[in-house]
C-alpha cells in the first residue's frame, strides 16, 4: 500500500537530519525508531509518536537540543511541503481568478518558510562539512513522502467515487491543503473533525457535503492499516536483525 510505503520513506528526511547534525545514526536505526512507534500516535492528544521518538534517541545518548531540532525541523518541513504541494496542484488545476491568488499566496508563504528554515539550519551547523547537500534531500525526502500520501488518497477516492469523480490534481490538493489545516490546529489531535470539514469544503463533488466528510473520514482507517503494516513489518525486520546480530 501507498500509504504503508510512505512510512518507509519518512525516515529519510530524519536520516538527513541526523547527518546534518552530525549524528552516525544509519537509515535502519532511524525507519525502525520513527516506525515501531507508529501506533504512538493514535493515543489521545496526538503527540506521543514524537514523544516515544524524542525518548527513543535519548536512550541512544544523542544529546536533547538535537532531538527536539529532529522533530521540530521535519514537522516544519511537513507542514511547509504539505502546503506548497497542495497549492502547486491546486493552481494547475483552478481557473477561478480568486482562488489562484489564494494559492499563489499560500505557495509564497510555504517556500519563504521552507527556505527560512533552511536557512536557518544552514546557519545552525555553519560549521558542518557537506550540510546543505542534506538540506536538500531533507526536502526532497518530505515531498517524496507527501506525494505518495497524496496518491494514496487519490486511489482511495476514486475507488469510492469512481474515476470520473472529480479532477485527481483538485482531490490531491484538498486532502494536502486539508492536512495542513488539521496539523495546525493543536486543539484537535491530528486534525480529527478539522482535517474533514476543511476537505469537504475544498473536495470539488456533486454529493452532498456530508458524504463527502464521512468519504474523507473513511481514509483514516486505510492510514490504520497503512501504519499497522508498516509496523508490523518494522516488527518482523527488527527480530530478524536482531537474532542475526546474536553471537
Amino acid at each position: 500500500m501507498l500509504w504503508g510505503l510512505a512510512q518507509w520513506i519518512g525516515p529519510l528526511a530524519s536520516l538527513a537530519m541526523a547527518r546534518i547534525l552530525g549524528i552516525r545514526l544509519g537509515y535502519r536505526e532511524l525507519a525502525l525508531i520513527s516506525v515501531l512507534r507508529l501506533p504512538a500516535k493514535y493515543l489521545p492528544g496526538g503527540i506521543w509518536q514524537s514523544v516515544a521518538r524524542f525518548a527513543a534517541y535519548q536512550r541512544l545518548a544523542i544529546k536533547n537540543s538535537d532531538s527536539m531540532t529532529i522533530l521540530v525541523v521535519e514537522h516544519v518541513f511537513a507542514l511547509g511541503t504539505s502546503i506548497a504541494l497542495g497549492s502547486a496542484l491546486l493552481l494547475l488545476a483552478t481557473h477561478s481568478v480568486n482562488t489562484t491568488r489564494i494559492a499563489a499566496g499560500l505557495l509564497a508563504l510555504a517556500i519563504i518558510g521552507l527556505l527560512l528554515a533552511s536557512a536557518w539550519l544552514r546557519y545552525k551547523q555553519l560549521h558542518a562539512r557537506g550540510a546543505l547537500p542534506w538540506i536538500l534531500k531533507l526536502a526532497l525526502s518530505t515531498c517524496l513522502f507527501w506525494m505518495l500520501a497524496a496518491a494514496s488518497f487519490c486511489v482511495y477516492w476514486i475507488a469510492v467515487f469512481g474515476y470520473d469523480a472529480a479532477d485527481l490534481r483538485l482531490v490531491g490538493s484538498s486532502y494536502l491543503l486539508s492536512w495542513a489545516a488539521g496539523f495546525v490546529v493543536i486543539f484537535s489531535p491530528q486534525g480529527l473533525g478539522v482535517s474533514e470539514w476543511v476537505a469537504g469544503h475544498l473536495m470539488p463533488s456533486t454529493h452532498p457535503l456530508s458524504v463527502v466528510v464521512i468519504a474523507v473520514a473513511g481514509f483514516r482507517m486505510i492510514a490504520i492499516i497503512g501504519d499497522l503494516s508498516a509496523w508490523s513489518l518494522g516488527l518482523a525486520l527488527s527480530r530478524c536483525w536482531s537474532r542475526g546480530s546474536e553471537p
